[in-house]
């Protein structure tokens, strides 16, 4: 009674400290579209994230010698703030300079896309560590650019989405023995790589409202399976199957990630591999620090073990979950 007693309490605390920024994936990309129509003119789509009805506080500047053609058509699209307009430059790319204004405050990268005569597309990730850019003479793009690019956007795309480490933890939980967390996992990935692909290819589309949802419900499910810790319930017995069966439904919240920021004309296989791949690497990540941390903790407190904090995990995630799941619902 006392463990439930200090858990409940410890939850109190969690809620009042994390429900005020308990966005899942509040951190996802803008991204800046210059596409060349002629050796001068361009058109331009800027597109930033909108969080909670207020739009991200980005701002693009180009270089000096730039002219706006055409002011921006604005319009409100799937969770975010687009706008299009043409621009033109005398020397037409060379030299073209990209500079993004308000990073301060917030963590999302912004992926510049530019385009040229061609259909060939150059990328760059900008934040707030880099967020200036300037195309050289003789840059173009290589495989290896956009091998680049887009792993590490998959692995910071699972290392920010709360909803997706939610879940992965959860897993952990259901597991008694190692080789069963491999498998578990492994289950997960295939899954929701499956959907992914699909996803990004257009094979298979779905509304995103209500996968994120189901997400959120999925994590509610698995926090309950923690707290009952049933041996001989389905869930514990075979973990492989409900990670499966929910990794479907993930894999569609990744491919809606991945629509936001693009894939290149000339290399959307790879880009899309590229970014599962990090995914991939960014779940495999998260895995290790938890088990380190696990392992850590059992070597300064002996009597330490995941069933002793069992209630603690299981209400922290579903109470976090159920607050998304609500935000889901009211925002259909």
């Amino acid at each position: 009674m006392k463990n439930k007693m200090l858990a409940l309490y410890i939850l109190i605390l969690l809620c009042i400290l994390i429900f005020p920024s308990a966005h899942a994936d509040d951190m996802r990309p803008a991204s800046l579209s210059v596409e060349q129509l002629t050796d001068t003119e361009f058109l331009v789509k800027w597109k930033v994230p909108v969080t909670a009805s207020q739009r991200l506080s980005l701002e693009v500047f180009f270089d000096e010698n730039v002219n706006v053609v055409s002011q921006p058509r604005s319009q409100f699209t799937n969770n975010a703030h687009l706008q299009e307009w043409t621009i033109s430059r005398t020397n037409g790319l060379q030299g073209l300079s990209v500079n993004i204004e308000g990073f301060i405050g917030n963590s999302s990268d912004v992926l510049v896309r530019i385009i040229d005569k061609n259909n060939t597309v150059i990328t760059e990730v900008l934040n707030i560590d880099k967020p200036s850019f300037t195309l050289r003479s003789d840059f173009h793009e290589t495989l290896q650019n956009t091998i680049l690019t887009y792993l590490f956007l998959g692995v910071e795309h699972i290392l920010i989405g709360l909803d997706h480490l939610l879940f992965v933890g959860c897993l952990i939980y259901l597991c008694s023995t190692f080789g069963k967390l491999l498998w578990t996992i492994t289950g997960f990935t295939i899954a929701h790589s499956i959907t992914l692909i699909m996803a990004a290819t257009g094979v298979l589309t779905i509304p995103i409202a209500p996968v994120e949802a189901v997400i959120a419900l999925s994590i509610i499910f698995l926090s309950v399976e923690i707290t009952k810790q049933r041996e001989h319930s389905l869930t514990l017995r075979y973990p492989v199957v409900v990670s499966s069966s929910f990794g479907l439904l993930h894999g569609f919240g990744f491919a809606s990630v991945l629509a936001d920021i693009g894939l290149p004309g000339e290399e959307k296989v790879t880009a899309l591999l590229s970014f599962n791949i990090g995914v991939e690497i960014g779940q495999l990540l998260f895995v290790a620090i938890l088990l380190l941390c696990f392992a850590s903790l059992k070597q300064l407190i002996p009597s330490f073990s995941l069933r002793r904090i069992r209630y603690l995990v299981s209400y922290g995630c579903g109470t976090t979950a159920s607050y998304w799941l609500l935000q889901r619902l009211v925002n259909f």
